[in-house]
């Protein structure tokens, strides 16, 4: 199916200036070499953005919107960008010469939000035609159960990629108050969101999705899939 006009104008500027904000990220590392997690921070989060939308243009072009961005996500997606910025100039300003410089924390806060973002990339593709950026609460006739891929032992890849991704950009940035309030915000979207959506799932594969939640982890700390209350046919 083709991608639909609308909206491509908008689309294509946005990508314009993910892109020239991309490179104007790296400024500050080269003024500073203190600054460059910040600019690892920056350029990973708009790579982060431009890979949505791309992923949906490959394998969802029929749902292609600007939407797909995840620009707009929420409100609280934009307050926490901005408590998350705060946080880290206000801290910069107080302790850049001691523990807010780049060093071992923030190694591993861009290991975690590598691998998290390779692993909801992953997700994305494998799934295909079969993923969405909404949940679907109908079944659509070429709808399948995908289990191949990650999705062998993750049933949720996508969530979990980025719930890590989310926290790993605050233990990247060493913002200890972000990486709680991160790490809370993104754990209560996923606890309600998942029990929903898994609960839709067994309605459109009966049994066959039971047995799957049965052998696969959501590996998002303490959040109960609906498979936690079914029990497993025999």
């Amino acid at each position: 199916m083709a991608v639909p006009p609308r909206g491509t104008a908008l689309e294509a500027a946005t990508s314009y200036v993910l892109g020239i904000a991309t490179g104007a990220a790296l400024i500050p590392a080269l003024l500073d070499g203190g600054l460059l997690h910040w600019t690892a921070y920056l350029v990973i989060l708009f790579f982060f953005h431009q890979v949505e939308y791309l992923l949906t243009a490959a394998y969802r072009p029929d749902t292609l919107s600007f939407d797909n961005f995840l620009l707009n996500h929420s409100t609280a997606y934009h307050a926490a960008v901005l408590i998350c910025w705060v946080e880290f100039w206000c801290e910069w300003w107080l302790f850049s010469s001691s523990w807010k410089r780049p060093g071992a924390v923030s190694a591993i806060g861009l290991a975690m939000t590598v691998g998290a973002l390779f692993t909801r990339s992953l997700a994305m593709r494998t799934a295909g035609a079969n993923f969405s950026h909404l949940i679907e609460t109908e079944k659509r006739p070429k709808h399948q159960l995908v289990q191949s891929g990650v999705y062998r032992y993750l049933r949720h890849p996508a969530y979990f990629g980025f719930f890590w991704f989310s926290v790993g950009t605050q233990v990247l940035l060493v913002n200890p108050v972000g990486c709680m309030l991160y790490a809370l915000a993104s754990w209560k979207f996923f606890a309600e969101r998942i029990p929903y959506e898994e609960a839709l799932l067994h309605d459109f594969f009966p049994g066959e999705y039971t047995r799957y939640c049965a052998r696969t982890v959501i590996g998002i700390p303490f959040v109960q899939g609906h498979a936690a209350r079914t029990r497993v046919p025999d």
